[in-house]
């Protein structure tokens, strides 16, 4: 397998139920095996390397070994000398992932979600087009207030972190006014099994699926239901948020992870537009959702 694959296959990889500290491990050591392979391609030694670098001969091992964390300088060094300059956005990109994913577990755990939820504002702001998928709830950018506490309370429990979910609701729908300022575009994919998940009380429910027919009626929002097909081409197993095409936030079971390479990004645009085939819009995504509202409601 071509590097490029390898990486793409273990971030996918990393989406498995594990600790923070198993995938930060996890992401470290696949940034080693990258530059191990660059330089063994190159058919440079460790000492060569180091000595071109003008660094002690034990650290070009540390790299390769996972012992030491690159920084933004050693990788384009490392780059430069192999004759890989070609590959030098794609490690660079890594090591912003390694260095932020370790971040945002430590703010995650030390002072709850309701930070977290507040720093993606700036984000959503300067975006301009939002390409979603999620499989299994509502994206947080379309939730109602009673879902999105029935989400982000199952959220806190499931981690046992800081409870704030008040103050995480109000960060949330705050986000939400994305939608109706500026000239933003957004393409929302949901699995139809998020229309039979529940988040919250069954009158809730049907509140919610009100809120997602409304939003088929607006322009610059294109809302489907990814329906599973034998011809379906890909069903990731992560829910996956893509920024314009500079970024991608993957939801994992932990927490959620953001990934900048520019090679991943475009396998991410490419999953979006298979799912987006697999999807229904308009008449028929409506009908969806007013048959899940009649379930709901029924419950109420």
């Amino acid at each position: 397998m071509v590097v490029r694959d390898l990486d793409h296959t273990a971030n996918m990889e990393v989406t498995r139920m594990s600790s923070p500290q198993q995938r930060l491990d996890e992401a470290r050591g696949i940034l080693a095996a990258r530059l191990r392979e660059i330089r063994s391609s190159a058919g440079i030694t460790g000492r060569d390397l180091a000595k071109q670098a003008g660094w002690h001969f034990s650290k070009v091992s540390k790299l390769e070994n996972n012992k030491q964390l690159p920084t933004e300088t050693d990788v384009r060094e490392w780059c430069r000398i192999c004759g890989a300059d070609s590959q030098t956005t794609d490690l660079i990109a890594s090591v912003r992932n390694v260095n932020a994913f370790y971040t945002q577990w430590r703010r995650l755990e030390e002072t709850g979600i309701g930070q977290v939820q507040r720093s993606f504002l700036p984000l959503y702001e300067r975006t301009s087009h939002f390409r979603i998928f999620q499989h299994s709830a509502i994206p947080g950018l379309v939730q109602t207030a009673a879902y999105a506490r029935g989400h982000l309370s199952k959220i806190v429990g499931f981690r046992g972190i800081p409870d704030d979910v008040d103050t995480a609701v109000t960060a949330r729908l705050k986000q939400q006014e994305v939608i109706t300022t500026g000239a933003r575009r957004f393409a929302l994919l949901i699995g139809e099994q998020a229309l039979h998940t529940p988040y919250c009380a069954p009158a809730d429910m049907a509140a919610q699926m009100d809120k997602l027919t409304e939003l088929t009626r607006r322009a610059n929002v294109s809302l489907g239901v990814v329906i599973w097909r034998p011809d379906t081409g890909i069903w990731p197993p992560e829910n996956f948020w893509i920024y314009d095409a500079e970024q991608v936030r993957m939801d994992t079971v932990p927490g959620q992870v953001r990934i900048k390479a520019p090679g991943d990004v475009a396998l991410y645009e490419k999953a979006f537009q298979a799912l987006s085939e697999s999807a229904v819009y308009g008449d028929e995504a409506r009908g969806l959702f007013a048959s899940a509202r009649r379930q709901w409601a029924g419950q109420s």
